[in-house]
């Protein structure tokens, strides 16, 4: 959830303008307000000759994100604290007042209301541009632009030096585990305990990066919701780490080539039922980022004119195999007391990865009120998939 997203629907900008903008500029600080250490956001977009402005800013002790409205002159302020739905209707709670100097801005935070007032002074330390086909009519455009970048939300932390600053920052490391070649720990972070998992040894440099960005991308997703839920008050949930830091994480197949980690647990930060998941994520230790069953296993066909996000027809192959697929077989490792999940009518199909046995088929991220039907159902021997392999699965298993 995009707190300032939120905060800033329906705000007016600085000038009021229809005309077409397709860049925002995102600029980042560090410093302090008053003795309190800071980052600050800024994003600014020209129209009409004229900038316009809006911000978000967070202490580095709380990392409760604090939005920037702005103000009544340029580089002015006003700050409201989140608090979830209520959107323009929170409070102000201060200003900030800015000039720009060579390194950064310096100014004057001053308390609403009051005579309380501190001294601004802040660095920059990253600037990008984000490129954008809307037109800039709001403020909340300036943020709304994330939403055409690709990836998820914990992808875009991690590409964001705001968010990627707020969502990695005082990280405690548990102990290593070494299988071979390869060793990891979980990584968590001390504010909220949310953790997840991050390679620590690998044969090739390169290829553990590129696998540590994958694993950043659910890490930082946990961190950054459960710092938004805490951030939010005013509905049941809010003002708690929302159980992001009761998933737990378990790698369940490891070789030199392939890690799977299968993650369980129960999240609720607002809404109508707490968000209920299982799922296994399978990492490239190959070639570094996430890995499908597909990319070795002749499962789907790829049509011509196909875009991601389109379905796929399954191959016959897959399809033989999946029709063996019953509760009856010797492959069944389900539960059987919960019958609804084993009809074959159920509706949701099979995700797929790798064990130490076979391929394994199971369900996952399924509706609330089926969320008892989540997990392993069937593990296919890898002597029974000789008709599914693709050429390259040799240099992914051995024994082929």
């Amino acid at each position: 959830m995009k707190l300032l997203a939120r905060l800033a629907i329906g705000l007016s900008l600085m000038v009021t303008t229809t005309a077409h903008a397709d860049t925002v500029t995102q600029t980042v600080y560090e410093g302090t307000i008053g003795k309190s250490p800071v980052v600050v956001e800024l994003r600014s977009a020209t129209v009409k000759g004229k900038t316009v402005h809006t911000g978000q800013y967070y202490y580095k002790r709380y990392r409760t994100l604090i939005a920037l409205e702005p103000g009544s002159g340029p580089l002015t302020f006003n700050e409201r604290p989140g608090c979830g739905d209520m959107g323009p209707d929170c409070p102000i709670t201060g200003a900030l007042a800015l000039k720009s100097l060579p390194t950064g801005l310096s100014g004057l935070w001053t308390a609403k209301g009051k005579k309380t007032s501190a001294p601004v002074v802040l660095k920059t330390i990253a600037t990008r541009t984000l490129t954008s086909s809307l037109r800039i009519g709001q403020t909340s455009d300036l943020y709304a632009v994330d939403d055409t970048l690709n990836g998820g939300t914990g992808e875009l932390a991690r590409n964001d030096p705001f968010r990627a600053r707020r969502v990695n920052q005082d990280s405690v490391y548990g102990p290593e585990v070494r299988v071979g070649p390869i060793a990891y720990q979980t990584v968590t972070d001390k504010v909220t305990g949310v953790h997840y998992l991050q390679l620590t040894q690998h044969p090739v440099e390169s290829v553990r990066d590129k696998v540590n960005a994958a694993l950043d991308v659910e890490r930082f997703y946990r961190v950054e919701s459960a710092l938004d839920c805490l951030s939010q008050s005013g509905f049941p949930g809010t003002g708690t780490t929302g159980g992001f830091e009761e998933m737990t994480d378990k790698v369940v197949y490891l070789s030199p080539t392939i890690m799977a980690v299968e993650s369980a647990g129960s999240t609720f930060c607002g809404g109508a039922h707490p968000n209920n998941s299982w799922t296994i994520t399978m990492y490239d230790l190959k070639k570094g980022g996430y890995l499908s069953a597909d990319q070795l296993l002749a499962l789907y066909v790829t049509p011509p004119g196909w875009a991601p996000g389109d379905e796929r027809p399954e191959t016959p192959a897959f399809k033989a195999l999946k029709a063996r697929l019953t509760p009856k077989s010797p492959w069944f490792v389900g539960d059987r007391s919960i019958p609804e999940c084993l009809a074959d009518d159920l509706g949701y199909d099979y995700q797929t990865s790798f064990n130490d046995k076979g391929l394994v088929f199971s369900r996952s991220d399924l509706p609330h009120v089926m969320g008892a039907c989540m997990g392993e159902y069937y593990v296919v021997p890898y002597a029974e998939l000789k008709a599914l392999w693709r050429p390259e699965a040799k240099t992914y298993f051995s024994g082929l």
